[in-house]
């Protein structure tokens, strides 16, 4: 019995020991659990804070980008335009408005997505992501603030569509029985911009209503050496001219321009001694007393309609707008012999006063009407009028070039005996990108019968020489007059690009004559010409 007891009570005494056990364990757990949940919270709510602090770090610098990058601009009465002021502003704080100003966006537009102005792909909360945008933010934030200023004032015209009900009334929206109209309001703005930015515009103003000046001065050397015709005619004979254009360019308005050309020409020229139809030295026309500075060209241009078209009044040349040829036109750069720079059926001896007016509304077609004094010496227009109209289409061909097709009429009554006409075309069209074709042709009414004239001839450039900036080119022309005279013309040039402001070309021209009563005279011209442009 005794032992039985003994035992009993041992069970007793080892199930009490386990269950004390269990009952000291759970609870240590549960604490141990606990801790850790605390330990845990703590640190997500500090992570949190952490989130959050950044998260406004990069609100203000957003909020602060914003202030300096402006605000969408709001529509101000006129009333207010007059009574608003400008405020200084410092760079590195956002300015202060006048009552009714408004200061357009520049940078990105904040309405997009306030959170994210920088135009990030996502927003995340991820704290090296947000670091990542802050140093970004901070970067531009100190760009601006070091380099941006406040313009002056400006007024702007805004076109706004509104809706006026029967009553009179405005509305934004439309209403019942309104009826939608245009209005145009004006704002008085800031603009926020570099400094960068405002010195280029300053430059740029500076430009457009500065006065240039430039120069373009040539030299031509000639020898005559006869090769057909009476041996008592003159040969072997050397000519020189020497010119110099001072021209000058302002900008008086927009799109308004004022040029004055003064030229002064001196030297020999052959035409004093060899009777030719046409100038054998394009010089020469602008020749009219030695060594004595002349108004060439005076005038004043202004174009309307974006451009469209373009009036010119004062001393002008026609020819500068009438009979153009992208090959033969101009004998400063190109062929020397006048019949190779205009068409003489045109029938101009001098510049005058005049007027011109050009519509290219740049999509083919374009057309040109002028009229100019003849004569200097004319009592009035009526007694020196010249008339020219033109009619051009810009061309592109299959498989070659732009191509220039012109046509002209014109009138005068320089003669004294009433309007005389003549008409005529000008033509280049390229083949290539290094070969141009061109001609002429014209005729013009005379006392008794027609004048005829026609011209045609290639230009080679863009590398087709020995250097890149070489042009060379070959031409030939005929002149016949209703008193049976005729002239036949063929010339070639080189024209040597030494450097970008200087060239030297040879010519080698050769003139047959063949004069009323059937006399023949035939000339050699060789010739060397320096110009200078600057």
């Amino acid at each position: 019995m005794v032992s039985v007891r003994h035992r009993g009570w041992k069970s007793v005494l080892h199930g009490s020991a386990i269950g004390l056990m269990l009952a000291v364990t759970v609870p240590s757990i549960a604490r141990a659990q606990q801790v850790n949940a605390v330990n845990s919270d703590a640190t997500v709510a500090k992570e949190d804070q952490e989130r959050q602090a950044l998260l406004d770090q990069l609100a203000a610098l957003e909020k602060r980008i914003v202030e300096l990058t402006a605000i969408s601009p709001q529509s101000v009465p006129t009333s207010q335009i007059a009574m608003a002021a400008p405020q200084a502003a410092a760079p590195q704080q956002a300015p202060a408005m006048p009552p009714g100003m408004v200061m357009p966006q520049t940078g990105p537009s904040p309405g997009a997505n306030p959170a994210n102005p920088e135009g990030n792909p996502t927003d995340s909360t991820n704290p090296q992501d947000l670091l990542d945008r802050i140093k970004v933010l901070e970067q531009r934030l100190k760009d601006l603030e070091t380099t941006a200023v406040l313009s002056e004032p400006q007024t702007r015209t805004k076109r706004v569509e509104v809706y006026v009900d029967p009553q009179g009334g405005v509305h934004d929206e439309p209403v019942p029985g309104a009826r939608k109209t245009v209005t145009y309001q004006r704002e008085r703005v800031y603009r926020r911009q570099t400094m960068s930015e405002q010195i280029e515009a300053a430059i740029a103003d500076a430009e457009q209503h500065k006065v240039e000046v430039g120069v373009n001065a040539g030299i031509v050397a000639q020898f005559g050496f006869r090769t057909q015709g009476d041996t008592a005619a003159p040969t072997n004979r050397a000519y020189e001219l020497a010119s110099a254009d001072l021209f000058f360019t302002a900008g008086i308005a927009q799109n308004t321009v004022f040029f004055a050309d003064l030229v002064g020409l001196g030297g020999t020229h052959p035409e004093n001694e060899i009777p030719t139809l046409t100038l054998i030295n394009g010089y020469s026309a602008r020749l009219q007393n030695q060594n004595q500075i002349s108004v060439r060209e005076a005038w004043l241009r202004t174009e309307v309609m974006s451009g469209k078209l373009a009036m010119v009044a004062g001393r002008m040349d026609l020819t500068n707008y009438i009979d153009h040829n992208a090959a033969a036109n101009d004998e400063t750069s190109q062929f020397l012999s006048d019949a190779l720079v205009n068409n003489p059926m045109l029938g101009l001896t001098e510049n005058g006063i005049g007027f011109v007016s050009v519509y290219d509304p740049k999509h083919g077609f374009n057309g040109k009407f002028g009229f100019q004094q003849s004569n200097s010496n004319a009592a009035s227009l009526n007694e020196s009028l010249f008339t020219m109209g033109e009619v051009g289409y810009v061309a592109r061909l299959p498989k070659t070039g732009e191509g220039n097709y012109r046509f002209w009429y014109r009138t005068d009554n320089a003669s004294g005996t009433g309007y005389r006409s003549g008409f005529g075309t000008s033509i280049d069209q390229r083949l290539s990108p290094r070969l141009t074709l061109f001609g002429r042709y014209g005729e013009a009414e005379a006392t008794v019968n027609w004048n005829s004239f026609y011209s045609g001839g290639l230009k080679f450039d863009n590398g087709f020489g020995f250097f890149p900036g070489d042009v060379w080119g070959l031409g030939y022309a005929q002149t016949h007059l209703q008193t049976s005279e005729k002239e036949r013309v063929i010339e070639g040039f080189y024209n040597l690009s030494l450097t970008e402001k200087l060239k030297l070309s040879f010519h080698l021209s050769h003139f047959l004559e063949m004069q009323q009563g059937g006399t023949k005279l035939g000339y050699l011209f060789p010739g060397v010409r320096l110009q200078a442009n600057f």
